[in-house]
């Protein structure tokens, strides 16, 4: 359904992560990708993804991380694919997170000492050159207008940190990594997505969380490292969301 090998995508990604002396283990951690989507990535192997969608926001996440221009990476993929940027499908439904298991959703401890220079890589693929070069971010792409697929929601999902301590934070919206950093105690930092934010936080417990407008106080392990997944109809209740 995607394109093959030839794109140059791969190569980039994969001289871009040797050239920081990055593993794929170390690399899922820092981004909250797993480890498999990486290497897919890596080798071109697009129709291996969840869709479309999924793949743009890996790319793009991925991309940024590594230092490369995510804009271009992206572009490269949308050309090699015969699509436009504005021709993005509906993203297929993602399991929510239960309330009840927030106390549960661990992952091990990742590296956070993120490499602060740009890997500027001399790549030979086709269709490569130009990926590393830095551009303005460019304009979200606007919403499909098509009747086809789910109805897009009507209200976003929004997050809350406000650390009792500080901490480390990882945040991801909408699949783009918008910030990775800390967080002294005391600083509330919002977020705001359309239809997904994803969050790691280490030490867990030594943050409250606001999902939705809604308090859901400090959970995860004292000293381990939380990781969750949020979406616009999470604690939220049937009435406040249908309104």
């Amino acid at each position: 359904m995607y394109g093959g090998p030839g794109t140059g995508i791969g190569p980039a990604l994969r001289k871009a992560r040797q050239t920081r002396g990055k593993s794929i283990e170390e690399a899922s951690r820092d981004t909250c990708i797993r480890s498999e989507y990486l290497q897919a990535l890596e080798r071109e192997a697009f129709g291996s993804l969840r869709g479309d969608v999924y793949v743009r926001g890996f790319l793009r996440s991925y991309s940024s991380y590594l230092g490369l221009n995510a804009d271009k990476v992206v572009s490269v993929y949308v050309r090699a694919m015969g699509k436009t940027v504005t021709d993005v499908p509906e993203p297929p439904p993602v399991q929510p997170l239960r309330q009840a298991s927030l106390h549960k959703v661990l992952h091990r401890r990742g590296n956070w000492k993120l490499a602060v220079a740009i890997a500027m890589v001399g790549l030979g693929a086709a269709g490569a050159v130009g990926l590393l070069a830095r551009t303005a971010p460019a304009p979200a792409p606007a919403s499909p207008n098509g009747a086809q697929g789910a109805p897009v929601n009507a209200q976003p999902v929004t997050l809350s940190i406000t650390p009792l301590r500080p901490v480390r934070a990882v945040v991801l919206v909408d699949g783009a990594r918008v910030f990775a950093g800390t967080i002294d105690k005391g600083v509330t930092r919002p977020f705001q997505g359309s239809s997904l934010i994803r969050v790691r936080i280490t030490p867990g417990r030594a943050a409250r969380l606001n999902v939705n407008g809604k308090e859901v106080g400090a959970p995860g392990p004292a000293r381990g490292v939380f990781s969750a997944t949020f979406q616009p109809t999470d604690f939220r209740s049937a009435s406040s969301s249908g309104g």
